[in-house]
């Protein structure tokens, strides 16, 4: 009975790995809305206490089938109370962007007092009032 136990607990353990693993290795990749030209990627930054300089950087990466015009970033700062206290629109070095390619956009701006929080938003195109 014993010999039948040890046999059948490694092949139990076995199936159920590669049912998990399985599942695993069947996830697709993050889907993008038909509407959405461009996606944040990545984004870094640090602020200087003792300057006040928010400064950093920022990745725009083109996800529509065509090229976009002037992508770019806006960075908008919030106080401790949760209201917008700042903000700050970029736009990269790159006027046109091919399908699939990426773009870095740096910005900095002073401070009269250290954010609480901020939230990247990208956009492209260009208008005019």
């Amino acid at each position: 009975m014993k010999l039948i136990r040890a046999a059948v607990l490694p092949m139990i353990l076995a199936t159920a790995l590669l049912l998990v693993s399985g599942a695993a290795f069947a996830q697709g990749g993050c889907g993008v809305p038909g509407e959405l030209k461009v996606v944040l990627t990545g984004a870094e930054w640090e602020f200087d206490l003792k300057t006040g300089r928010l400064s950093g950087e920022a990745v725009v990466k083109n996800v529509c089938d065509g090229d976009v015009v002037a992508p770019g970033i806006l960075v908008g700062i919030y106080g401790v109370n949760g209201e917008m206290v700042n903000n700050l629109a970029q736009r990269g070095t790159e006027m046109r962007l091919a399908s699939g390619k990426s773009v870095k956009v740096k910005f900095r701006i002073d401070l009269k007092e250290a954010p609480a929080s901020l939230m990247f938003t990208p956009f492209e195109g260009m208008t005019s009032t």
